[in-house]
């Protein structure tokens, strides 16, 4: 077993996003395998033996499994390893016979190339391994080989719109980061990367509020961090979130020289189903001026590609296809790659207040529900010819969890989460007196245990749930926040419509 699943999901966790699996190359020759019932030969060069042989074997506890009414076949998927194979079910007894009748030599049997394969693909792991240990050591051997130093840079708390579902509606707006401060983090930067010489790479992230709003400040500190990332010989990421509006050509051929490589922004529909949910604070909509941004900067060259993010609940989601139709028009298919989101409650600014929920008492939709809009979202994009995500990830690896991260706040205060911008008592310190980035409430991972106590598949994508939504729901950081039921509705739908 390896950490492949784990530090792939690290290594742009900068900005939240479904992190696409890796559909393993021995997956085509499994399927081929189990069609119409038969079995063929596997090609000698993939047969070893002693993989198998004298060796009890069990179905890893990351596996979870697809069946199909009035249907012999069935799929399999490994959370942690990503391996997704196709087979009969009469063939899965015929395994499941030899494991649970702990045989062992299988050299000679007709069933013995499959299984080896399985074992490859760690579909199998042998009987006596302890996968729980294994994935807390993988996870947090994932944290410590994550040689990225990364940094959300809050250029503003303020935005223009007045988004009514606004996971930030209830901190103070009013603060923008200025050019001393700018200049102080750059000092803070290049000392934090000459205390922890085992960084390689600098990731900014330009976020807010609206990041764009204090374009003054983002010209100041980027050419300085890039000189830093220069003098120290490290690798330099940029990325922004941002609603759009702003992300005029001018500002898009800046950022596109200081090696910008993501870009979020986010639609809610087409026309006017987006304004009416992200508009401005003036009353204006703002679906025009952001798509144009977006043709404009994937046509002139400043992006190679947008991630697109879409918030659905009850008000949106059915009328989000027109979405896909004019992005399709625009023969963007392989320029966006799209993130449903699904509108979650908040808190405000006082610690543990929770923000008002009126939208989402008319709005929101039930788990259930929004795994099933979330599934169907993805079956009309694919129809359309855009690429869909094929895993659905809830909190596994974030920058509140890496080592070498930090929310830097207008003022210099520093989080570890970038949802608790504005939130009181989040802060574990100040660039002019915080030499780290550790933050006592976010190491402590000890709910991990808890949710491998269930024997749930799908840890590996889960990993206990977003932090930041079990302090909303449950009110602590230091218990899981469970939503199986969506995880595996969705994750499962995801396989069912990337891989049969």
């Amino acid at each position: 077993m390896t950490a492949t699943k784990i530090l792939k999901c690290s290594k742009k966790a900068l900005i939240p996003e479904p992190v696409p699996a890796i559909w393993v190359k021995m997956a085509a020759v499994i399927n081929r395998i189990s069609k119409g019932g038969g079995l063929i030969k596997l090609p000698q060069k993939y047969i070893n033996d002693k993989e198998v042989n004298d060796v009890k074997l069990k179905w890893s506890r990351f596996v979870f499994w697809i069946e199909y009414e009035n249907s012999d076949k069935i799929i399999a998927r490994n959370t942690l390893t990503t391996s997704t194979v196709r087979l009969t079910g009469r063939l899965k007894r015929e395994i499941d016979e030899i494991t649970n009748n702990g045989q062992s030599n299988i050299t000679g049997s007709y069933l013995g190339d499959y299984i080896n394969e399985l074992v490859k693909m760690e579909m199998l792991v042998p009987a006596e391994l302890n996968e729980k240990l294994k994935y807390k050591e993988l996870f947090h051997k994932a944290r410590l080989d994550d040689k990225t130093f990364g940094i959300y840079l809050v250029l503003t708390r303020n935005c223009q719109l007045a988004c009514p579902y606004c996971f930030e509606r209830g901190i103070e707006k009013h603060k923008s980061m200025s050019i001393q401060i700018a200049d102080e983090i750059v000092n803070w930067c290049d000392a934090y990367l000459g205390n922890h010489a085992g960084c390689n790479k600098l990731r900014v992230v330009l976020y807010g509020g609206e990041p764009l709003l204090n374009k003054k400040t983002i010209r100041f500190i980027l050419p300085k961090l890039h000189t830093i990332a220069k003098q120290k010989n490290l690798a330099l990421e940029l990325g922004i979130m941002t609603n759009g509006e702003f992300f005029d050509k001018e500002i898009a051929s800046f950022l596109n020289g200081c090696n910008l490589d993501r870009v979020q922004i986010t639609l809610d529909g087409y026309g006017k189903v987006h304004d009416l949910r992200r508009f401005r604070k003036d009353g204006k909509g703002t679906f025009d001026k952001i798509s144009k941004n977006i043709l404009s900067s994937i046509n002139q060259g400043f992006v190679k590609k947008i991630h697109l993010r879409v918030n659905f609940d009850r008000q949106n989601v059915d009328l989000i296809p027109q979405l896909f139709d004019f992005l399709a028009e625009n023969k963007l298919q392989d320029k966006i790659e799209f993130s449903f989101g699904i509108v979650a409650p908040t808190i405000c600014g006082d610690m543990g207040k929770r923000a008002p929920d009126s939208y989402l008492n008319e709005f929101g939709l039930s788990f259930s529900e929004s795994a099933d809009k979330y599934l169907w979202l993805c079956k009309e994009a694919k129809k359309r010819g855009f690429v869909i995500p094929q895993e659905y990830l809830v909190g596994p690896w974030c920058t509140a969890r890496a080592i070498n991260s930090a929310t830097i706040e207008p003022d210099g205060a520093l989080l570890k989460c970038i949802s608790t911008v504005g939130r009181d008592g989040f802060s574990f310190g100040n660039i002019d007196s915080t030499a780290n980035t550790d933050d006592a409430k976010f190491m402590d991972f000890s709910y991990l245990d808890k949710c491998l106590s269930e024997d749930c598949p799908f840890v590996p994508i889960c990993g206990g749930g977003c932090r930041f939504d079990a302090y909303v729901t449950i009110g602590s950081l230091l218990e899981p926040y469970c939503r199986r039921e969506l995880v595996e509705k969705i994750n499962k739908g995801l396989v069912k419509l990337n891989f049969e």
